[in-house]
């Protein structure tokens, strides 16, 4: 076998290197991204988890309120428990850090962790800390504790320090003060932890900055060895909740589970057409080394050994492009993350940490993307392997060429359509993952590719009814027999641009239809001219309220009309979970972007309230529904109806609305987070701007509508961008693939072109049946993939993203763009069909039939 491949293959690699190099390359691109985005998407996750360790310690439980904050006396009753041996009472809190004055910038957010140094203290000597990393480490004794008036700062937040600086300025509002309070602390040691802006204090410098004295946001415990820690939870009394400390890391994964599942998914497909190009070019191979092959079976090479032979050629093609491709891959995550930083983006401060990489687990997904990888060129490889293998050898010694193809029934591929709409109506598992979505996709590209024979066979069938002498001549005739008999070879040639085409036409129509329904969307949610808020925090992190002096006079000034306040809060659906937001506001309910309206019975005892797609799927709020939730930080329940279903594109997460008079009646709550400011006809947006910033201070952030709307198509462009640019490199493998398998039909009928050019037809009569040709197969190719496409992308809107992201849309269908996606696979088709013609057409094919004699 050694002796064959020296003999038959090397020299077709040494003579062609090019075609050998563009198959390498497709397999490198296809692994590179997919490896290349699971690497960036580990590391991601590798970083927020290995952050959040460093913030939240090691506790064994975080026990929380109930109903509202834990108290001191909390914290002095849990530690009479005989089973508790340490307890670290937490304040965790957002604050506003000013700029400089002078400076442009309004000033950023830093995190603040309030600590008890003397638990700090007896967790460590009891060898499990349950606080931040400090630098110096504890190390048993106290002095490098968070001491008074001593903030602890982190990296991200030691670079916003001036140089020298040795104190730190923060702005709070404290409850029920009317103006916010300036607080100076000292900057002691360094934290170890955290991606963004972070400092850690006394938590007794924390409640009284705070202006909580009394009060706990949790307490981490530490429980003694041997301790059943799900039995001692039950002991607990009910206005406590226990539970072991959240896996932010795992938290965050299923927060983008669906997002980096469909990036991976996009990846990946362009190894699935880098496996189409692969085969192209094998199959180009073999049809120029067909008389080879054949000389060699007469010779006495059995049919087994060829296709062996065809077989290693695919392995050494996909060994190579996964080699380089699983190389390419970390070197193209390893550049991401230093543009972007080790949190990718989300934190300005945060330095490149290519560590990352290295730190997460490696051995697994390597193997398996370097085994995807040999698997798409052995898959690429079967066909011309099994081609050479059914070769009569007398008869292609004598001209006969390849093979007939064979085709499978239409009735197989209208099958695997049914099939993958009847996938796609499945619901989805594994945490809002459209598996069922996937394998319709699946599904429905093999579908399309059953049928491309019988789409090539159905065009032909249109050249029989041309008008005229066009019908009855011999191009015809040789067209419409050439098409039908060689409809399969077609189909392969065809597969790699056909499956990109219909991605890029799946994935151009989703992108634009939710452009589009964003952009409604932000119309409805964005109706006032200006709007308005607080720069400070609460105690529970929410935006602070707005002074009521200044929500009486900013409707006053020159050229506002008028004014609409909201109030931003949190709701628990039900005791001891999570708290959801709730947004309450005025509510226009003609111009809601309502989906679904209850039109029953309504609850007179109940209070309306609309959701969102979110809270509809995760939780179970159907319209009409009528349940018993707890605002935060209020004892009573209160009784909620959904009266309907509002789309939001906002948040992934549950989200409630109601009527702002509403919630004033059942919180007694009349403090306003959010002000909504609507200019008076024909006023200009920037006086108006600076009359509303000078009358409300420094400390609050203004934005006009139309900035925060093109702020959030900004945000979403930028999010698709990596979709665009897989989009685009999966379509280029596909328009490589066409052309060498163009080229390898081509070079397949040499002989039948010199036989054709002994009868009597010129060159010009060859180029024009090439030309009928290609428009046929590049005509069948891009409807096919146009259908296909179009197909695909009613599943990614209807199935994967309500499913995945739960956002629906309505279609939007971008004719210039899918025009101009179907223009360019119908040129590639033609164009390489007639240059590998023309190739074809030389000197060599009138002395490919002396081969013959």
């Amino acid at each position: 076998m050694t002796s064959l491949w020296r003999h038959l293959t090397w020299p077709a690699w040494r003579d062609q290197p090019g075609r050998v190099t563009l198959a390498i390359v497709a397999v490198m691109l296809g692994v590179a991204l997919a490896y290349g985005v699971h690497l960036l998407n580990g590391a991601a996750l590798t970083e927020f988890a290995r952050a959040a360790r460093g913030i939240n310690g090691q506790p064994d439980l975080v026990l929380h309120g109930s109903a509202g904050p834990l108290t001191d006396a909390d914290l002095a009753e849990l530690l009479n428990r005989t089973e508790v041996v340490a307890a670290n009472p937490v304040i965790d809190a957002q604050v506003l850090w000013p700029a400089q004055p002078g400076a442009a910038a309004r000033g950023t957010y830093l995190r603040l962790i309030g600590l008890d140094p003397f638990a700090l203290l007896a967790a460590a000597n009891a060898g499990k800390p349950l606080a931040p990393e400090l630098t110096p480490q504890i190390d048993g004794d106290a002095s490098h504790l968070p001491k008074a008036g001593t903030v602890h700062l982190n990296a991200a937040a030691r670079a916003g320090l001036p140089p020298g600086a040795t104190t730190l300025r923060l702005r709070v509002q404290r409850p029920g003060h009317a103006a916010p309070d300036d607080i100076d602390l000292t900057v002691g040691g360094r934290v170890t932890a955290g991606s963004g802006p972070l400092g850690v204090l006394d938590i007794a410098d924390a409640q009284a900055l705070l202006g909580r004295v009394g009060t706990l946001d949790r307490i981490d415990v530490q429980l003694a060895p041997g301790t059943d820690a799900a039995a001692w939870i039950k002991t607990l009394p009910p206005r406590w909740r226990a539970a072991p400390p959240a896996d932010d890391g795992e938290r965050l994964s299923a927060m983008t589970r669906a997002y980096r599942v469909n990036l991976g998914l996009l990846a990946l497909m362009a190894l699935f057409t880098g496996a189409f190009l692969v085969y192209a070019v094998l199959s180009l191979a073999t049809a120029q080394r067909l008389p080879q092959w054949a000389l060699v079976g007469v010779l006495g090479v059995s049919a087994r050994m060829r296709w062996r032979l065809i077989l290693t050629e695919g392995l050494a093609i996909g060994a190579a492009g996964t080699l380089l491709g699983l190389a390419l891959g970390l070197g193209l995550a390893a550049g991401a993350l230093k543009l972007m930083g080790s949190d990718l983006g989300l934190h300005g401060a945060s330095g490149a940490s290519t560590d990352l990489l290295l730190n997460q687990p490696l051995l697994v997904p390597t193997l398996v993307y370097a085994a995807l990888g040999l698997a798409a060129a052995l898959a690429a490889a079967a066909a011309p392997a099994l081609t050479v293998r059914r070769i009569a050898p007398a008869l292609v010694l004598k001209g006969l060429g390849l093979p007939t193809g064979r085709a499978l029934p239409a009735w197989v591929g209208c099958g695997l359509l049914g099939l993958g709409a009847a996938l796609a109506a499945l619901p989805p598992v594994l945490a809002d993952t459209p598996v069922g979505a996937y394998l319709a996709m699946l599904s429905l590209l093999a579908g399309g590719l059953a049928l491309v024979p019988a789409l090539v066979r159905a065009l032909t069938a249109l050249l029989g009814r041309l008008p005229g002498r066009w019908r009855h001549s011999a191009l015809a005739m040789l067209a419409r027999e050439r098409s039908r008999d060689q409809a399969t070879e077609a189909q392969r040639s065809l597969a790699g641009v056909l499956v990109a085409l219909a991605l890029a036409v799946a994935m151009t129509v989703m992108i634009g239809s939710f452009r589009d329904s964003l952009e409604r969307w932000l119309d409805h949610a964005l109706p006032a001219d200006l709007y308005l808020r607080s720069a400070l925090r609460g105690s529970d992190g929410q935006p602070a309220p707005l002074p009521p002096a200044l929500i009486e006079r900013l409707p006053r000034l020159p050229g506002i009309a008028r004014a609409a306040p909201q109030r931003t809060a949190r709701l628990r659906l039900t005791a001891g979970t999570d708290a959801v937001a709730l947004t309450a506001r005025e509510l226009d309910h003609d111009t809601l972007p309502v989906m679904a309206r209850w039109t029953g019975a309504v609850d007179a005892q109940a209070t309306a309230v609309w959701v969102n797609e979110a809270a509809r799927d995760r939780d179970g709020l159907q319209p009409g529904r009528v349940l018993t939730a707890h605002l935060v930080d209020r004892e009573r329940p209160v009784t909620l109806q959904v009266m309907g279903i509002l789309r939001d594109y906002s948040r992934q997460a549950t989200a409630l609305w109601m009527a702002l008079p509403d919630y004033r009646r059942i919180s007694g709550d009349t403090t306003t987070t959010e002000l909504a400011l609507w200019l008076a006809p024909g006023a200009a947006i920037d006086p108006a701007r600076e009359a509303v910033r000078a009358a409300a201070g420094t400390d609050i952030e203004i934005a006009a509508a139309g900035e925060l709307r093109a702020l959030s198509l900004q945000i979403f462009d930028r999010s698709f961008a990596i979709t665009v640019w897989l989009q685009a490199v999966a379509l280029a493998v596909g328009l490589f693939g066409v052309v060498a398998g163009q080229s390898a039909q081509a070079l397949a009928r040499r002989r039948e072109f010199g036989l054709l050019r002994h009868l009597g037809l010129s060159r010009r009569d060859l180029m024009r049946l090439l030309l009928l040709e290609a428009s046929l197969t590049g005509g069948a190719g891009a409807l096919a993939g146009l259908a296909l496409g179009l197909g695909l992308s009613l599943v990614l809107v209807y199935v994967v993203n309500p499913q995945s992201f739960h956002w629906s849309m309505e279609l939007s269908l971008p004719v210039a763009r899918l025009g101009a996606l179907l223009a360019l696979a119908f040129a590639a088709a033609v164009g390489a069909s007639l240059l590998a013609g023309r190739r074809a057409l030389g000197a060599d094919a009138v002395r490919a039939v002396r081969e013959d004699a």
